[in-house]
């Protein structure tokens, strides 16, 4: 992840760590209840749009969990996958969302290191869309 912004990776690892902790799976049920709330915030936000194809995919692994369609990816990468939109869904966190310009830099920060923790598992779970496509077709 390339820090730019003006949060250090450490402290935004924190943030991670402390909301992936706290995710159980209601957690994951209800985020997927805010998909639509999610999405149009990464298009409306600059800093966070770089994240809206990403964001897609974690919420179709996050439909595939919870239906026990795909059960490869282990706990903690979706822990911290719900963990990072969790953030970016509170108001309050690091840099206050209604501050101009730097609200959303936390939050994009956030969710750049949650997807950088879980690429392998999204690579895995692409492979695996993309092997089912084919079997279908």
């Amino acid at each position: 992840m390339k820090n730019d912004d003006n949060i250090s990776r450490k402290a935004a690892e924190e943030v991670l760590g402390e909301y992936a902790c706290r995710v159980g799976e209601d957690d994951v049920r209800e985020t997927l209840g805010k998909e639509d709330e999610v999405r149009k915030l990464f298009k409306r936000v600059k800093v966070l749009s770089k994240y809206l194809n990403d964001q897609c995919e974690i919420f179709e692994l996050l439909r595939d969990r919870v239906t026990a369609t795909y059960k490869e990816t282990p706990w903690r990468v979706v822990a911290a996958l719900v963990g990072a939109l969790l953030y970016v869904l509170s108001p309050l966190d690091l840099f206050l969302d209604f501050l101009p310009i730097i609200g959303y830099l936390d939050d994009a920060v956030v969710v750049g290191l949650a997807i950088e923790f879980a690429q392998a598992d999204l690579d895995r779970y692409r492979a695996w869309k993309a092997a089912r496509k084919e079997m279908a077709a």
